[in-house]
């Protein structure tokens, strides 16, 4: 019997990280085109680079960005031992699960929420939205479930090992709005905001449909 695949990829070099985030975009794609009858808009193309933001997509170039492990500074390192609670190990495994995969259908709901005019009303809204097009895109793919189950357990872990960054008194989707800039210059306070935003649409995937969600005419 063959052996199954990984359940977290671990690439030998950016080229294949490339390739596997590649494809990744593409059945994303055209699970929407098969959702709508017809395909929505040209797929980004993914580049592998290290930047502040780590992953994100961008609409003047239609690509999305995909970091690398092996360039990631000693203080991004720390940050991701921190986001799981243990040593090198535990921080690369984080960071192979989200941001060389499951963050990748995260900015290519990115991409349709602009293509398709379905970005919400508030940017807590719109990142939590991501998440979910993300989730419900992994419960259509073979092996999702596991991976999906793999990812609240971590997503559950980094929720509960950081403090939340919401100024007392103050509402979290007015002040994630009116700082998500600056938030996503400190990793440990943007991070407090999606890892519950992960966690909960990975609590909640049983009721996430993607088709139902890409769907033409969809709310």
């Amino acid at each position: 019997m063959a052996a199954s695949a990984p359940l977290v990829p671990v690439y030998a070099d950016t080229a294949q990280l490339r390739a596997g985030a590649q494809a990744v975009v593409r059945a994303f794609a055209d699970q929407v085109a098969r959702a709508r009858g017809a395909p929505l808009a040209e797929a980004p193309t993914v580049q592998v680079r290290n930047a502040p933001q780590l992953i994100f997509f961008t609409g003047a170039s239609n690509g999305i960005v995909v970091p690398w492990w092996d360039a990631a500074p000693e203080g991004m390192r720390a940050v991701f031992r921190t986001f799981a609670g243990g040593g090198d190990a535990e921080a690369e495994r984080l960071f192979r699960a989200f941001f060389n995969r499951f963050l990748i259908a995260h900015e290519a709901g990115h991409w349709f929420q602009a293509r398709a005019g379905r970005r919400e009303a508030t940017l807590y809204a719109n990142e939590n939205a991501a998440n979910r097009l993300a989730v419900a895109f992994w419960r259509t793919q073979p092996g999702g479930e596991a991976f999906l189950a793999e990812l609240e357990r971590l997503a559950e872990r980094a929720a509960a090992n950081l403090p939340d960054p919401t100024p007392a008194g103050q509402d979290a989707v007015a002040y994630f709005g009116a700082n998500y800039q600056a938030l996503g210059a400190e990793p440990l306070k943007y991070g407090y905001y999606q890892f519950r935003f992960m966690r909960d649409a990975l609590r909640d995937r049983a009721t996430l449909d993607f088709a139902r969600m890409t769907a033409a005419g969809a709310p």
